[in-house]
């Protein structure tokens, strides 16, 4: 017997829409972890969401009742707009809040350290409560374990260097030089807050110039509907393959890695814009060779076609996430090794089952099998309701098969 039939391990968009459609099909589930945490903890003071308000809601099985927009009209807020935007981060973590209270009253604060197999099952280790046994577990826990520091910057102390993730308040370096290394929107935005909370700003990006998006139109016809698709993660024809796993899924192995790499991105909102060009000091076409602590602060050797070194107070890496599951702490190398990866990512169904079976993925890593959409907040409209009706069937077959069992157990 095991302590609950699922235990999901993160509480970011993709763990609370499962735990949503699970209570939904009234499948016993634990859900642990910090509701939200990278966007209340780490993202910017400031952040406005890369996504459309439209693509900032979180799937639930009653489908718009608790998106956005309904959170606005509930709540008196008359100047939300669907189609017009950026949605505010503190918008959206009121929203957020407000989905997790009325969907997900049951999340618990608790840390996994440790995530065992065990026979039929598996066993999760926390630092604050005792050990859970679950037949499946969901692995939710985003992509803050797999933030990315390039070699020539990993060699600089914490005082020195931070990352995107890490910077909640960009005011604190008001009048110091800062280097932001990067050309998403991460590094984009966070050029931006710098600049606008007084801070001496240097962008460095290699590109040659910054990509930036088209504004969305405030309205569409029905004509532009077919020359425009919209789906929750962006709009036109390129978008239903991006958001679509079952179409993405038949594309060449090559192409999946691809287009995971450059669809949506590396580049900036259009919102973002002229917040930067003109504004802030952009070095494009130019690498980080090097760099190191000097008196003053630290002094980066660069390659590019105007200036070969600058020297600044502080170096913030907007150089995003890199994906290897063997860099999550609560995976020992006994679980890690029996899961089949592919450029660190675990191979995973149309339902994120992994090859371990009763182990799922979700978001960021499974970008490889189940597309763009699963770096996004749009991919829990493509993946909670397919994974927790997956988890359902294991969980029914698991129950019918444990008479069996005992009755096999008793005659040994």
């Amino acid at each position: 017997m095991f302590d609950t039939e699922v235990l999901i391990i993160g509480a970011g968009p993709f763990g609370l829409s499962i735990s949503a459609y699970l209570t939904g099909l009234r499948i016993d589930h634990l859900i642990v972890g910090k509701a939200l945490n990278t966007w209340h903890s780490h993202a910017p003071i400031g952040m406005l969401m890369k996504s459309e308000p439209y693509g900032s809601a979180i799937a639930a099985p009653d489908g718009t009742s608790y998106d956005v927009a309904a959170y606005c009209r509930l709540h008196g807020l008359d100047d939300y707009n669907d189609r017009v935007g950026p949605l505010t981060l503190d918008r959206f973590l009121d929203y957020g809040d407000w989905y997790t209270e009325k969907l997900v009253p049951d999340l618990q604060d608790n840390t996994v350290t440790e995530l065992a197999r065990v026979d039929g099952g598996f066993r999760a280790t926390f630092a604050d409560r005792a050990p859970v046994t679950a037949r499946q577990v969901v692995v939710a826990t985003g992509v803050l374990p797999y933030r990315n520091v390039p070699a020539e910057l990993a060699g600089l102390d914490s005082a020195l260097l931070t990352h995107t993730a890490d910077t909640r308040d960009p005011g604190v370096f008001k009048g110091r030089r800062v280097a932001v290394v990067g050309g998403g929107q991460s590094a984009l935005e966070t050029a931006a807050l710098l600049h606008e909370g007084g801070a001496d700003v240097q962008l460095i990006a290699r590109s040659s110039a910054i990509s930036w998006t088209e504004p969305t139109p405030e309205h569409l016809s029905a004509l532009g509907h077919i020359a425009r698709p919209v789906t929750k993660l962006c709009e036109g024809w390129a978008c239903v393959l991006w958001n679509s796993p079952s179409i993405f899924r038949r594309q060449s192995e090559a192409r999946r890695i691809r287009l995971a790499k450059t669809a949506l991105g590396p580049g900036g909102s259009w919102w973002l814009k002229d917040r930067v060009e003109g504004v802030v000091d952009v070095l494009n076409s130019t690498r980080v060779k090097s760099a190191a602590p000097e008196k003053d602060g630290v002094r980066l050797e660069l390659e590019g076609p105007t200036r070969s070194s600058v020297s600044v107070d502080h170096v913030i890496a907007g150089t995003g996430f890199r994906i290897d599951i063997t860099r999550l702490p609560f995976l020992p190398e006994a679980l890690s090794s029996s899961i089949n990866t592919l450029n660190g990512h675990p191979v995973v169904s149309r339902s994120g089952e992994t090859s371990v079976p009763g182990l799922y993925f979700v978001g960021a890593p499974t970008v490889l099998f189940i597309g763009p959409s699963a770096r996004f907040i749009a991919g829990t409209h493509t993946v909670s309701e397919v994974l927790a009706k997956s988890v359902a069937r294991r969980a029914g077959a698991g129950k019918r098969s444990e008479p069996q069992q005992q009755a096999l157990a008793h005659v040994s």
